[in-house]
């Protein structure tokens, strides 16, 4: 296959840090791992994609803790995803912390799967069954991130406005709730509610995320309906810290945002 795409480009670079870090070369990877040699060239240089199954045995015998495998996921499972989501797919992977302020929905990393699916069919009113399973599959697989021993640390700024959405099933929305006051009682998780009644604010031009990658720079990803930029120019980096900053100084603090999560639960 001739030329290649963003989405491979990345993965590749990825897989080669691993298998450096592992001090191992192609031809021993590719023993371990049980595939040809020219596969992981090929990966490793964005030429091509690979089998899910190959993809496991080959962040198996680099003990990269399923970070390949979501990555390859994030970047070959035919969702719909955008190369941007992929992007943003793959820094999450890498990421030493993560702030992100939501405004109209709860973000992805901290969705239920029922909320995820119903957010999905509304987004995409045209997909098959087949490609929203993918999509949502896809969406708990980044969420795995949160689940390993030292996972990064989460910071999210949730407008109040997405818990007061509603669903045809009372149910989406309850159970969204209750995973959010589970998931603000961990340790490296930071919940906070900006109330509706604030005035207004910088948050109100859109969500955004910023990324903490593991050399010390932020990216930040600036997020749309499908569509979406990531920014890493410092000044503009800086410019979304002082936004986040500002809106954290606007939200509840984390004991009174879990008080309000239980209010809104009984209200549903």
């Amino acid at each position: 296959m001739g030329g290649t795409d963003p989405a491979r480009e990345r993965f590749g670079v990825l897989l080669k840090k691993y298998r450096v870090q592992a001090g191992a070369t192609q031809q021993e990877l590719a023993r371990s791992a049980m595939v040809a040699q020219s596969t992981i060239s090929d990966l490793e240089r964005g030429r091509k994609g690979t089998r899910r199954d190959q993809v496991v045995r080959i962040d198996s015998a680099l003990n990269a803790h399923g970070v390949l495998v979501n990555a390859w996921e994030a970047a070959f499972s035919p969702t719909g995803m955008t190369g941007y989501f992929r992007e943003v797919a793959e820094a999450e992977q890498s990421a030493v912390a993560i702030r992100q302020y939501a405004l109209g929905l709860v973000p992805g990393l901290v969705q239920s799967e029922a909320y995820a699916r119903s957010v999905i069919c509304l987004a995409w009113p045209h997909a098959t069954p087949d490609m929203i399973d993918r999509i949502v599959r896809t969406r708990m697989h980044r969420q795995e991130i949160l689940e390993r021993d030292h996972p990064p640390v989460l910071t999210v700024i949730l407008d109040e406005t997405a818990l007061l959405r509603r669903f045809k099933s009372p149910e989406v929305m309850e159970g969204q709730v209750d995973h959010l006051i589970r998931l603000s009682h961990r340790d490296r998780v930071t919940i906070q509610i900006l109330p509706m009644d604030t005035e207004g604010h910088p948050g109100l031009g859109g969500s955004f995320k910023l990324i903490a990658a593991p050399d010390g720079g932020d990216i930040v990803y600036v997020e749309g309906h499908e569509v979406g930029i990531s920014l890493k120019e410092p000044e503009t980096v800086n410019g979304y810290d002082r936004i986040f900053a500002e809106l954290r100084s606007a939200a509840l603090p984390v004991s009174v945002s879990r008080s309000r999560l239980e209010q809104i639960r009984g209200g549903i």
